[in-house]
């Protein structure tokens, strides 16, 4: 063991501090590994929230005594391995703090168990600061070179989620995945089909968060890990694709997942769209809704999981039901049009099916099928309206027919936003045709679902089926639910603006004999 000097680090938050002296109190030594440590190293350690750290032995023992005395939580993550997790929610975003035996009973071959070099170096805490750095693999001079490097030949093979984790970290880090590495990696892809859906699905997320989505797909493909992860978005790979799209379904969903990705930034506040000209029409037309789109869109699906954090899954899963509908029309020129029928209701589907075997939540699959079905809507109405603005009653009957059971705008914004993406992704050009006028056309979506005198308008009816059946001396029943529908369309256009007018316009529609009557209800 060759143990290298490192610069003094210590957490930013105190409770993380408190929490490594009264370990160290307790047992010693108390060691700092994994990426924290690589992350030290690179200079990218500020807003550390989890730790890992390992002790001789009794990880739980201690962990308990120190959750009690400083008053973090404590779970048991794993009786037989000896692995506790600590977390402290008395701050803004909750720290968390995993404690483990060391493999073995040593830090060596704890070290050599772990997955990558560059992972694989330890920082022992004493006296209030992290100062003994522990290499054993040449993780520092990986770092130099940025090189993702495996431990062992063994350790790749032992653990399968390691191949995805190679990839998201190579991307992630913008680090190159050495040789023999990348060869192992070739050779047993196929055997991530063994690992747990549980930890594919989170390394996948995290993966679809780097900067970079697209190129780790290209990765994933790249290395044979894509087919036995992601067989459906495999499947678009080579199925071509109609004028205007210039691509196959797997390279336009490329762009549209990096175009997401882009917008996900700016949404963020991470970046802005102006490098571009179509990110910055994008800025001009949709700076005004930013305050209002980012409240809604912080709201959480499960597992701490955003709404806005799905924007990129959304992009890869859109068109995933385009192989399995598409059919071929030979013209008369020699030419051949593809089309895709229902692709969006067939890719909702599939989406699905492939979100549960990875275990996302219930709520969660539905809202991600939500959107997929009604993705074509934006393209649709832009094509209808041209150079006219959207009519309120469109934008009502778009928002109606995508919300969710709550009846709020979540589901409509989150497709609009998948528009913009898929829009451009479309061409090879950018901005592509008619760009100022489809960002204007989704402005004005975005304007109606968000605003109070849009969809939390509608949703507040003027009148309501009480109100009918009493006025009018109607049995309840299909035609008081269509008449009602008429006047929500109505009130939605700005056609009618009171109870009155809603009720001159109902007694119109029933002279009209326009609805079933009670008989046909």
């Amino acid at each position: 063991m060759m143990d290298a000097p490192a610069r003094l680090w210590t957490p930013a938050h105190p409770a993380f501090v408190s929490l490594l002296n009264a370990l160290a109190a307790e047992t010693d030594p108390v060691y700092i590994v994994g990426g924290v440590v690589r992350d030290v190293l690179l200079g990218r350690s500020a807003g550390v929230n989890d730790l890992d750290v390992i002790v001789a032995h009794a990880a739980n023992f201690v962990a308990r005594r120190v959750a009690d005395r400083l008053g973090w939580a404590y779970y048991p993550l794993d009786a037989d391995r000896d692995v506790a997790r600590l977390i402290f929610t008395a701050s803004k975003i909750p720290l968390v703090c995993d404690i483990a035996a060391m493999r073995g009973g040593d830090l060596t071959t704890d070290l050599q168990a772990r997955d990558f070099t560059v992972n694989a170096m330890a920082l022992r805490w004493r006296r209030g600061a992290a100062g003994d750095l522990v290499d054993l693999a040449g993780g520092q001079a990986d770092l130099t070179a940025r090189r993702l490097r495996r431990v062992t030949p063994w350790g790749l093979a032992e653990d399968p989620v390691r191949l995805v984790r190679a990839v998201r970290l190579a991307v992630q880090l913008a680090f190159t995945i050495e040789t023999e590495t990348q060869q192992q990696i070739l050779r047993i892809s196929d055997t991530i089909r063994l690992a747990s859906p549980e930890r594919v699905r989170d390394e996948l997320w995290k993966m679809l968060a780097t900067a970079a989505p697209d190129r780790a797909l290209e990765l994933l493909r790249a290395y044979g890990l894509l087919r036995p992860l992601l067989p459906e978005v495999a499947d678009m790979e080579g199925v071509a694709q109609s004028a205007p799209h210039d691509a196959d379904v797997y390279q336009h969903t490329l762009r549209a997942v990096r175009y997401a990705r882009q917008l996900y930034d700016w949404l963020q506040g991470e970046t802005t769209l102006d490098k571009t000209a179509a990110g910055a029409e994008i800025a001009a037309g949709l700076t005004l809704y930013l305050p209002r789109l980012r409240q809604l869109l912080a709201v959480t699906t499960a597992a701490e999981r955003r709404a806005l954090d799905w924007l990129v899954w959304l992009a890869l899963w859109h068109d995933v039901g385009k192989p399995a509908t598409r059919t071929a029309e030979h013209l008369a020129d020699g030419a051949i049009r593809y089309r895709f029928l229902e692709h969006e209701v067939v890719g909702a589907r599939m989406a699905g099916q492939r979100l549960d075997a990875l275990k996302f939540s219930r709520v969660e699959t539905v809202f991600v099928q939500a959107v997929i079905r009604a993705h074509m809507r934006p393209h649709l109405l832009h094509a209808s309206f041209g150079r006219a603005a959207l009519s309120r009653r469109a934008c009502y009957r778009f928002f109606r027919d995508s919300a969710n059971r709550t009846g709020d705008a979540l589901i409509g914004v989150m497709t609009v936003l998948l528009a913009l993406a898929d829009y451009q992704a479309i061409y090879a050009v950018s901005p592509p045709p008619d760009w100022s006028d489809y960002v204007q056309h989704m402005g004005q979506l975005l304007a109606y679902g968000l605003a109070p005198g849009g969809l939390e308008e509608v949703r507040a009816p003027l009148v309501d089926g009480h109100t009918l059946m009493a006025y009018f001396d109607l049995p309840p029943g299909r035609q008081v639910g269509l008449l009602l529908e008429q006047l929500r369309e109505a009130q939605a256009s700005g056609e009618i603006t009171s109870p009155e007018e809603g009720l001159a316009l109902a007694a119109q529609l029933l002279a009209q004999d326009v609805l079933p009557s009670a008989g046909g209800a």
